[in-house]
């Protein structure tokens, strides 16, 4: 039999007015509304049932990516106290129904947030997925394919490796290397950097840059390792020779550290001057190359990352520069097996993935269980569209670094700290400091131009651009000029 219900809310944003699931409910601002449900009996939940009342939230939310991928807006920085007002007591026991939910979420959730997939997002990493990515991301969340091991998820997986298998060729790592899909470049980081500890015998010191990524940190504190610090030179590269200088008759190197790519300054290290003082120290050689090592899928780009063959493991963001959905790592070995011997974990409930066959199990090479087949969307768009198209999109970026550059270095007013090498821009402004950055930035912001984040450069502050987006239009370069000067 049915159960009736009845529940008082106060709510703290606009008045709505809501038919659903045998609810009927008029909400006015500041006065407690009485919302009287039919609850159904155990074993109908409304989560799971037929009659879920969600009613047309399917089409609600086909529109609405459709709408989205077509084209997404800078956004703004949203309010916290008035999101925490609009949002307040909008998890009730009755639950509000599909009008005001979907309200609630089209109207004061979404647009309070700065779309970090626009092209015209300049800051941090932007993030460009590509449609095809999104779509397969969506059905991945409908499937919930789970990737971590070959008996949930073998036709995600056997997909997620024909990725992997393609950076290790373009690589050039030796049959056998292999690798796993993660959440993202920390997780990725710290596996890596937790298999080099296990194979240090006893070391505990890690080589890194003084550019290199906030996640490396993290990671050597979470181990229990020990950083020694490198400086770079104004070029912002780690090299060999630096490397050397800074160790002297060290013997307890665990670790060395390099980008393929460094997120401020987009430049990428000496690998091969790395990799051979690595070899000589008998470390192990990761390479973070969350950002930029993607370009090395470009014919013309690959002898910058001469070294890259070296690597012991290295990682690679494809939600960053292969446009993939956020929340993607693909974390690869030269050796996996050294990385099972760090990373399978057993218990009476799992034992049963490890069969006599090998069967692959990306558990095994990091520390992550469940997780999304989040190289899924990247297979799809790759043999969907082929990796020429993929090479267009990421030339794209380096185009526009490029002509932002030459504009920089034209005009009187600006100076540019370095020729890019990816797809970031450094460069000064005369007369400006970190208050005129700021103003800088709020009124892009505002006048929906552009999203940028100023940065630090040897404890200067100056502006950085991110292009990387295939969208991205060229004009951009002159309001962005513009803006500078006007």
């Amino acid at each position: 039999m049915a159960l009736v219900e009845s529940h008082t809310w106060t709510p703290g944003a606009t008045p709505r007015s809501t038919t659903a699931a045998g609810v009927t409910s008029t909400i006015t601002v500041g006065a407690p509304a009485t919302v009287t449900r039919t609850r159904s009996p155990i074993g109908s939940t409304p989560l799971h049932g037929a009659a879920n009342g969600t009613g047309d939230l399917d089409e609600r939310a086909i529109r609405w990516m459709r709408q989205r991928m077509a084209s997404s807006g800078v956004g703004v920085i949203g309010d916290k106290a008035r999101l925490d007002a609009d949002l307040a007591g909008s998890i009730t026991d009755a639950g509000l129904g599909l009008d005001d939910a979907w309200q609630m979420f089209s109207e004061v959730i979404a647009p309070q947030n700065i779309g970090l997939d626009s092209e015209r997002f300049l800051a941090f990493i932007p993030l460009s997925p590509s449609v095809a990515g999104i779509w397969m991301d969506a059905i991945c969340g409908t499937a919930n394919f789970s990737a971590e091991s070959w008996l949930e998820g073998a036709g995600a997986v056997a997909a997620e490796n024909q990725v992997i298998e393609l950076l290790v060729r373009t690589a050039g790592l030796p049959p056998g290397a292999a690798g796993c899909f993660m959440s993202g470049g920390s997780i990725g980081n710290l596996s890596a950097l937790a298999v080099g500890r296990d194979q240090a015998a006893g070391k505990r010191v890690v080589v890194v840059a003084d550019t290199a990524h906030a996640s490396i940190d993290n990671a050597l504190h979470i181990l229990g390792l020990q950083s020694l610090v490198v400086p770079t030179g104004p070029d912002c590269r780690l090299t060999g020779h630096a490397i050397r200088a800074a160790v002297g008759h060290r013997d307890d190197i665990a670790i060395v550290v390099a980008a393929g790519g460094s997120t401020n300054a987009g430049v990428i290290d000496d690998l091969a001057g790395c990799a051979e003082v690595a070899a000589d120290l008998g470390a192990w050689f990761h390479v973070d190359g969350a950002y930029g090592l993607t370009a090395m899928l470009l014919p013309e780009m690959r002898e910058r990352y001469a070294g890259i063959e070296r690597a012991d493991s290295f990682i690679v963001d494809p939600h960053k520069w292969m446009f993939a959905p956020a929340g993607s790592c693909a974390l690869v070995y030269r050796q996996p097996w050294l990385a099972r011997q760090t990373h399978t974990q057993h218990g009476p409930y799992i034992d049963v993935l490890r069969t006599d066959d090998h069967a692959y199990n990306p558990c095994d090479l990091g520390y992550q269980l469940t997780r999304r087949a989040s190289g899924l969307p990247v297979w799809f768009a790759m043999a969907l569209h082929g990796l020429d198209a993929h090479r267009d999109a990421i030339r794209h970026g380096l185009v526009l670094a490029q002509r932002m550059a030459a504009a920089l270095d034209a005009c009187a007013a600006t100076e540019l700290i370095m020729q890019p090498e990816l797809g970031v821009v450094l460069f000064r402004r005369t007369g400006w400091h970190r208050d005129e950055w700021a103003r800088w930035a709020a009124t892009l912001l505002r006048d929906q131009v552009a999203f940028v984040a100023p940065t630090t450069y040897r404890g200067e502050p100056v502006g950085r651009l991110v292009f990387m987006h295939p969208r991205t239009p060229l004009a951009i370069v002159d309001e962005l000029m513009a803006s500078l000067t006007g």
